[in-house]
């Protein structure tokens, strides 16, 4: 009976676990994009990459290090120039700092996908193993917090 207890509080907590972190994902699922969310690798927007519903984390590291060396780029320019204070890099009408703001909200998005996977795969492979005891105990947790 104590190892029944024990599997039980086990259990339970790492449901609890899989909840918490459900909810983590939930909050980071609705991010604010700085920019439009419209990167071309030309100025004129020739074909552009919606970075909003990008997937692929490889599209969007390289954007990022576009962005990085035109910056550094615009930079060592601006020095051989000799211009003292120049206006800062854009591109697309938006500083680097908000383009990489964006794409690591973006790229946040992609890995939850992969992370919400795993967590509804390890939540159902637990509840194929609550005991019916358990079962009784959570939902009579939920309806208690339901009427809170």
């Amino acid at each position: 009976m104590a190892k029944k207890a024990t599997t039980d509080n086990k259990t339970l907590e790492l449901l609890k676990e899989v909840n918490r972190r459900k909810k983590e994902i939930a909050s980071a699922e609705k991010p604010q994009y700085i920019t439009n969310c419209n990167f071309s690798y030309t100025e004129n927007g020739a074909n552009v990459i919606n970075v909003h519903v990008e997937a692929n984390v490889r599209n969007l590291i390289a954007i990022a290090a576009f962005l990085l060396e035109r910056s550094k780029l615009y930079d060592e320019a601006a020095t051989a120039l000799g211009v003292q204070e120049p206006p800062p890099f854009t591109w697309a009408g938006f500083t680097v700092k908000d383009w990489m703001s964006d794409l690591r909200m973006r790229l946040t998005k992609v890995q939850i996908a992969a992370k919400r996977k795993s967590l509804e795969e390890l939540e159902e492979r637990l509840n194929k193993i609550v005991s019916p005891e358990l079962r009784a105990q959570m939902e009579l947790d939920a309806i208690s917090e339901a009427l809170k």
